[in-house]
């Protein structure tokens, strides 16, 4: 991702959890947007359609909207603790991952047994006849 090629950065930024009226769970983010989007003079206060999903690269947060738009998330509203944290916990809720996704060498699970599971199922229905 090209991040230093005009992107916007949204500041003061706060979460927006939606619900809409068929019960579809939505997060949108609304501060102000700096850069060089014709749309929205600098410093216009707005909010974006829904996040559809992040990148993190350092300490630095990309979103990319419905529409998509992306933004740099840059300082969260002073009233929002842990605003970021929050956001990515509520955005793993609605964009789980893939298992392509996961990484053998940045997680920290130090074994698996792919038979695990299978063993406790026949270990189950054994007691239970």
């Amino acid at each position: 991702m090209d991040w230093d090629n005009a992107m916007n950065i949204l500041n003061n930024w706060k979460m927006l959890d939606l619900v809409t009226r068929d019960g579809q769970e939505l997060v949108c983010i609304e501060g102000r947007v700096y850069g060089s989007n014709p749309r929205f003079p600098s410093s216009s206060h707005i909010r974006t359609s829904p996040i559809t999903a992040y990148a993190l690269d350092g300490n630095s947060m990309v979103v990319t909207t419905r529409r998509g738009s992306e933004y740099v998330l840059g300082k969260p509203d002073p009233s929002e603790t842990f605003a970021q944290q929050r956001l990515l916990r509520r955005l793993s809720r609605l964009m789980p991952t893939t298992a392509d996704a996961f990484d053998a060498l940045e997680s920290q699970l130090t074994g698996f047994d792919d038979n695990a599971q299978q063993n406790r199922r026949l270990a189950t229905a054994a007691k239970e006849s």
